[in-house]
């Protein structure tokens, strides 16, 4: 399974979020680190650990 993240480095820290859960940043010194944090935000969220606050949609535009 593939989940999309962004990040980027502020100064010696790398802050990141998984793609479809903004509201649960988190930040490391590597990416590697980063991932891992990622996963156990994924996990908690996977077992109701942490609320979805935000809900995302998907819509057509007309051009």
């Amino acid at each position: 399974m593939q989940i999309k993240y962004t990040y980027k480095q502020d100064g010696k820290f790398i802050i990141g979020h998984i793609d479809e859960y903004p509201e649960y940043p988190t930040q490391a010194f590597s990416i590697d680190e980063l991932e891992a944090n990622l996963q156990d935000i994924l996990e908690m969220i996977n077992n109701g650990m942490l609320e979805v606050r935000n809900r995302h949609g998907v819509m057509e535009l007309a051009v």
